[in-house]
C-alpha cells in the first residue's frame, strides 16, 4: 500500500489561503456550477495529523469540508465533525446524515475521487 495520501481541498474554504500552499498540488479542476476550483494535493502520510488538525481548524465554517483518501480508507473533514469511513458507500450511512443535517446539498456529499484509480486530474 502506497505510504501517502491524497486530499481534495476547494480553493475557496480556508480561513487562511495559504494553507493550501503547504502541500504539493497534483492537480485541479475548475467547478463547473461554482465559483470554486478543486485542488488534489498529496498528503505523506507523516503529515496526515497535521492536514487534518489545521485543515479541520482553517475551515470557514461547517459548511464546507475536504476529504483525504488513500486505497481502502476515506477521512472526511468538517469543522467540527471527523469521519474514518472506507470509499465504500455502504460505509457512509453517518457522514450523509450529518451533511444532510446541516444543509450540505445532495450532489455535494458525493465524495469523489475515493481511489487513486478514479482521480481525473
Amino acid at each position: 500500500m502506497t505510504k501517502e495520501y491524497h486530499a481534495i481541498l476547494l480553493d475557496v474554504e480556508f480561513k487562511d489561503p495559504k494553507f493550501i500552499e503547504k502541500w504539493k498540488l497534483l492537480g485541479k479542476k475548475r467547478s463547473s456550477q461554482n465559483r470554486w476550483w478543486q485542488l488534489k494535493v498529496e498528503v505523506p502520510e507523516s503529515r496526515l495529523e497535521e492536514m487534518i488538525n489545521d485543515g479541520q481548524s482553517l475551515l470557514l465554517d461547517d459548511k464546507y469540508y475536504f476529504h483525504i483518501y488513500r486505497e481502502g480508507e476515506l477521512i472526511i473533514v468538517w469543522s467540527k465533525r471527523i469521519f474514518y469511513i472506507k470509499p465504500d458507500k455502504s460505509t457512509w450511512r453517518e457522514m450523509l446524515e450529518y451533511g444532510r443535517s446541516i444543509g450540505i446539498p445532495e450532489d455535494q456529499l458525493d465524495m469523489k475521487p475515493t481511489k487513486f484509480k478514479d482521480e481525473t486530474y
